[in-house]
């Protein structure tokens, strides 16, 4: 088994028997539960390998919080659930037991703010400790909530209360990466192809941008790199070092014209370097300060020298007049929003096409989850987002109220918040908004109907369902030419709700009103 994956368990059903369950070589009901064969990776501290259960006296209790680990088994790297157990849940139950709770249907709303000044004030403990403490035991109750654990039931905030009490979202979130604003892009990847003189900045730009790559992966290609497969595609070969196991591996990605023509200009241009060398890599560069030693160029060195450079030498700037603070990550994001524009279904792309072609589209699937939830997030939430479905006004109404009188930053952390407590489950032409946490949805594919009070559009999707609009309206007029009254009757149903929706974002893209 690879090292450290989230592992696939048995659904716990109410009249499973637990003793038959079974975590690798331990029993569900031990009080140690061994991950050793799930974490292969070599590490000097074994003990990190164990989750420990002995520390929590109450048998209630206790058993709560083995719905819970079992559970995030499931979900993150097992190190992580034993962090979650044995680094960040032993100060929950030291309060539990000073206050006599033996439950946590015991807990009370006012028991769970107690226990965040109970750490403030009598334990001291740092902001990411009580950050984390906070958020795992409120993760039980939302959680628990859900599966029928016997968990308090009281309301809990939408936005996680961790993030209230313990305000630590500048060092605890994840740095949101925004999309290039897509006239910058344009300006970006015209001056890199047209205008561009130095080799290692427009290649690193061109490729970035049409690859989605992470720059320390550019910076990877070597000699020979671009490939053709047997049916006419090409692919190039990159360097991969973020992989489970520690050991870098090479990914195959498929490229466009545009790539293919700047690698090959880039290794005619390094050609003398590499051969006075003897490296195989394309981005090298002589190093002034240590006599010109021919080496890679790193990272570190890229978004201060090459990228801050461009922008200023072709005078880039946002819509406020300043200088674009361009870094080479958003590449990655924009990458992901072009993908949309282009009607990739991202669904596909993050899960389906290894079946596909494991080897030729593996790096598709380094787009995380994650990060497509922030782009998804971002486009469906933002102040100037444009949207269309059966709740957009409501939607549109609520953010409205949520982000009056605050800033942009202020803005960005309502939408983190929210984008955590929100399912975006990607769909060709939008987004649907069920969480399937509640079990499957009952309307089956009825979202593609457009009826379904879960589905929301944005005119980043309008070309795709306007196309699908002016097809369906000549279907609808061919069958009726041919009298096959059933079929446009099916048509039509879809027909009814689709029409309202494009109509309401031409409306928006014509700046008449703010939500359709």
């Amino acid at each position: 088994m690879s090292a450290n994956l989230a592992l696939q368990l048995q659904v716990l059903e109410p009249d499973t028997d637990i003793n038959s369950i079974m975590i690798g070589d331990s029993k569900y009901s031990d009080d140690t539960w061994d991950l050793r064969p799930f974490i292969t990776a070599k590490t000097t501290n074994e003990s990190k390998k164990y989750i420990h259960f002995e520390y929590i006296f109450d048998a209630d209790i206790k058993e709560t919080v083995k719905q819970y680990t079992y559970h995030k088994l499931g979900k993150v790297k097992p190190r992580t659930a034993r962090n979650y157990i044995n680094g960040n849940l032993p100060l929950f139950i030291e309060y539990c037991s000073i206050n006599g709770m033996h439950s946590f249907a015991d807990v009370s709303l006012e028991d769970y703010l107690n226990f965040n000044i109970w750490m403030k004030d009598e334990k001291k403990v740092a902001q990411q400790t009580g950050f984390m403490s906070c958020h795992v035991v409120e993760e039980i109750i939302r959680i628990g909530q859900i599966k029928g654990w016997n968990v308090p039931q009281f309301h809990l905030p939408k936005t996680e209360t961790a993030n209230q009490l313990w305000p630590t979202q500048k060092s605890m979130r994840t740095n949101k990466t925004k999309p290039i604003p897509e006239d910058v892009f344009d300006k970006i990847l015209y001056h890199a192809v047209h205008d561009e003189k130095d080799i290692l900045t427009k290649a690193g730009i061109i490729i970035q941008s049409q690859t989605g790559l992470r720059i320390n992966e550019v910076l990877s290609i070597r000699e020979g790199c671009v490939k053709r497969t047997s049916d006419g595609y090409d692919y190039m070969e990159v360097t991969l070092g973020k992989t489970e196991k520690g050991e870098p591996i090479i990914h195959k990605v498929f490229i466009n014209e545009l790539v293919k023509n700047v690698i090959a200009e880039l290794s005619e241009a390094t050609a003398e370097l590499r051969e006075e060398s003897g490296l195989k890599e394309l981005f090298l560069c002589k190093v002034l300060s240590q006599n010109n030693r021919i080496a890679v160029y790193t990272e570190t060195h890229w978004s201060d020298r090459k990228l801050k450079g461009f922008v200023q030498r072709y005078d880039i700037r946002d819509n406020k007049g300043n200088l674009y603070p361009l870094t080479s990550h958003q590449f990655r994001a924009t990458f992901v929003r072009e993908l949309i524009k282009r009607k990739v279904p991202i669904a596909t792309i993050m899960k389906q096409y290894s079946h596909v072609s494991v080897e030729m589209t593996a790096h598709y699937l380094t787009l995380q989850e994650e990060e497509v939830k922030e782009i998804y997030s971002d486009m469906i939430l933002s102040p100037e987002s444009k949207i269309a479905g059966l709740r957009a006004k409501e939607i549109k109404g609520k953010l409205d109220t949520l982000f009056h009188g605050k800033t942009e930053e202020e803005i960005d952390d309502v939408i983190t918040n929210l984008s955590k407590t929100m399912s975006f489950n990607p769909l060709p032409t939008g987004v649907c908004l069920y969480d399937f946490r509640r079990g499957n949805c009952s309307d089956g594919d009825g979202c593609f109907f457009y009826n379904c009070p879960n589905y929301i559009t944005e005119v980043q999707f309008y070309p795709i369902l306007k196309d699908e609009l002016d097809f369906l309206e000549k279907e609808m007029t061919r069958l009726k030419e041919l009298g096959h009254d059933r079929e446009w009757q099916r048509q039509y149903i879809k027909h009814k709700y689709l029409k309202p929706l494009v109509e309401s974002l031409e409306v928006q893209l014509d700046g008449k009103e703010s939500v359709g």
